[in-house]
């Protein structure tokens, strides 16, 4: 069981990677074109704001499930280091099983405002907001795949 969510998160983080890499390209190129056409054209397009915002959205979401997966999540480290080794694994363990936790609430709420969105478009673009909207439970589940991967390698090591 463990090897196999292990090798699941290892596949998810990788396939995040090139999706952040890809969203953050185009973010750049999408800022770039505005800048452009606003301050050397003179005419400022309205679409390139939004798509922005669309990218920047999913870009902040999948990054920061890469961040439970690689342990660069937001931390204060002075008081947990003073602890002793067995207390330290013990509140490492309830960090991650409230990691956990708060993937499998942005799921819920994540499907809960794709359905709430359904039948809405963009206001320039015209996308249907359920594709900005999914990426609450696209970042919940990797989320909760990545803690669950990390749950089960600390039993091993145990």
């Amino acid at each position: 069981m463990a090897a196999t969510v292990e090798w699941l998160s290892r596949w998810c983080a990788r396939a995040t990677m090139v999706a952040v890499l890809a969203l953050g390209i185009a973010l750049v190129v999408c800022l770039l074109i505005s800048i452009f056409f606003r301050y050397v054209i003179g005419q400022a397009l309205s679409w390139p704001e939004e798509l922005s915002m669309f990218l920047f959205t999913w870009l902040v979401l999948l990054t920061s499930s890469l961040g439970v997966r690689e342990g660069f999540h937001v931390r204060l480290s002075i008081l947990f280091e003073r602890l002793p080794s067995p207390i330290r694994k013990v509140l490492a363990r309830l960090i991650t099983l409230a990691i956990t936790a708060f993937g499998a609430i942005l799921i819920y709420s994540g499907n809960d405002l794709v359905v709430r969105a359904a039948g809405h478009l963009s206001a320039t673009i015209g996308y249907p907001l359920e594709i900005i909207n999914c990426s609450t439970s696209v970042c919940g589940a990797l989320i909760v795949v990545h803690s669950l991967s990390c749950l089960l390698s600390s039993e091993k090591e145990d």
